[in-house]
């Protein structure tokens, strides 16, 4: 089967290079499409073109089916001139399949879901969005809206192995956006330092979860980053990761923590001690609902001494198995669903 994956954002894109590799896999052909020349350009397996000009290629009419991973409004854009532009070749237009490319749930996921209704094909992550497409669509038109559960797609959850790290290492991820304001960002940055400063044969990473200027000055002063670079005197075990892939930190990782970033859903599938900080409570611009019931929240104040978190609790088996980790054929499944559609 050929299959075109179009996404502008560096999440949605590094969400359909590993679907990509996936369906590779499986045997079908892939292109990978990034409607944003300026930043698709520099990643030499993606396709730049503008939005318009792609949306009515008759690249598409080569494919069998479309991956729209765009937001909101550019999804609309797309979806329409794709019709119009099939309509004036005499052509169908490619069944479409879209869903939400990083783990979201509540209203977080009902705001991404609502303007993907109507494609050919949703693609879910785990029964959790099943259950909360089927609560959203009760009753409308839309009822009837076809989706499928393929995993946890969108991150790497392939098995790692274990730890390489010499040392004891706590990676901490850091949401530039979150808490939302340099003050309690400095707050979190004094206490994450005083956690360094109790456990000195700990090392202590601030790992940011998105990729960030190669500036450190251009860093935004609500990462903790930013604040690590302003501090005077840091502590010696304080240190920051790569700042262009969150990755490696984490397979070096012997404990993982953050506040509510989708990269701690990697190291729980692994086995790896994960903490998420309930300091600032289960709140939906903290991406907070998505973890409720994990069973791995606690305060930063009760993660000390560190030694102990490396035999703390895992994720709940069943929250994880909800969120769409026990589902191990995917791809064959998004393959079935597209092939009975083109049928």
């Amino acid at each position: 089967m050929k299959l075109a994956l179009i996404a502008g954002c560096v999440a949605g894109r590094r969400a359909c290079r590993l679907l990509s590799e996936a369906l590779h896999r499986c045997g079908s052909t892939v292109t990978l499409i990034g409607p944003a020349p300026d930043e698709a350009a520099a990643e030499p397996d993606w396709l730049p073109l503008p939005l318009p000009q792609l949306a009515a290629s008759e690249l598409l009419d080569h494919v069998d089916a479309v991956g729209v991973f765009l937001d909101g409004e550019s999804l609309r854009q797309f979806r329409q001139i794709h019709g119009q532009a099939a309509a004036l070749r005499g052509r169908s237009p490619r069944p479409l399949f879209s869903g939400p490319f990083r783990p979201l749930y509540g209203d977080e996921l009902a705001a991404d879901l609502l303007p993907r209704l109507g494609v050919d094909l949703l693609c879910l992550q785990g029964e959790a969005q099943l259950a909360e497409l089927n609560w959203l669509v009760q009753g409308t038109p839309q009822a009837q809206q076809a989706c499928e559960a393929i995993g946890l797609w969108c991150l790497p959850t392939a098995p790692i192995g274990h730890s390489i790290s010499q040392e004891p290492l706590l990676v901490v991820l850091d949401q530039p956006e979150i808490p939302p304001s340099p003050f309690a960002n400095g707050v979190l940055y004094e206490r994450l330092c005083a956690v360094a400063r109790a456990s000195p044969h700990w090392q202590v990473r601030l790992q940011c979860d998105q990729p960030l200027p190669p500036d450190p000055q251009q860093w935004p002063q609500t990462s903790l980053g930013w604040h690590h670079l302003q501090s005077s005197r840091p502590p010696a075990n304080l240190q920051l990761g790569d700042h262009a892939d969150p990755l490696p930190g984490l397979i070096q990782a012997g404990v993982c923590m953050g506040i509510g970033s989708d990269w701690l859903l990697p190291p729980m599938v692994w086995g790896k001690p994960t903490v998420v900080l309930g300091d600032y409570g289960i709140r939906t611009a903290f991406n907070g609902p998505l973890f409720f019931g994990s069973g791995v929240m606690r305060r930063l104040m009760d993660c000390l001494p560190l030694d102990a978190l490396l035999n703390s609790s895992r994720p709940d088996p069943t929250w994880l198995a909800w969120r769409g980790w026990s589902i191990a054929d995917g791809p064959q499944r998004l393959l079935r669903r597209l092939e009975a559609l083109i049928g």
